[in-house]
C-alpha cells in the first residue's frame, strides 16, 4: 500500500537530500511537496549529524584554511604533506586525499 501525505493526501516518495551538509533520507509528497520522516530515518540523520564535526576557518596569508582534527587525519589515514584533490559542490566543496 502506497504512503498517503497527511496534508493533502497525495502519494509519498523516498527521495535523498543533504541538510547543511549531511545526508539524508525522507519521504516527499508528490502534490505538495512536503517531506516527512519515519523514526528510523531520523535516527540515521541524528546519528549523522552528532558525527559532524564543527570547523572554523583562519586566515593564512592570502588563503582560508580549515584544521582536520588529528583523529579524522588518522582515521583517513591523511599525513602531513599529502597532497588532495578539492571538489566543488552545489553547497560546498570536498576534500580527497591522494594515496600516499
Amino acid at each position: 500500500m502506497a504512503k498517503k501525505c497527511v496534508d493533502c493526501g497525495g502519494k509519498l516518495e523516498l527521495v535523498k537530500g543533504a541538510y547543511k551538509g549531511i545526508a539524508y533520507s525522507a519521504y516527499r509528497c508528490t502534490s505538495c511537496g512536503e517531506e516527512i520522516m519515519d523514526m528510523e530515518q531520523a535516527d540515521s540523520f541524528m546519528k549523522s549529524a552528532e558525527k559532524a564535526r564543527q570547523v572554523t576557518f583562519s586566515k593564512w596569508g592570502q588563503s582560508l584554511a580549515v584544521r582536520i582534527p588529528a583523529q579524522v587525519a588518522r582515521r583517513l589515514g591523511i599525513k602531513n604533506k599529502q597532497t588532495g584533490k578539492l571538489f566543488y559542490e552545489k553547497n560546498g566543496f570536498r576534500i580527497v586525499p591522494t594515496p600516499a
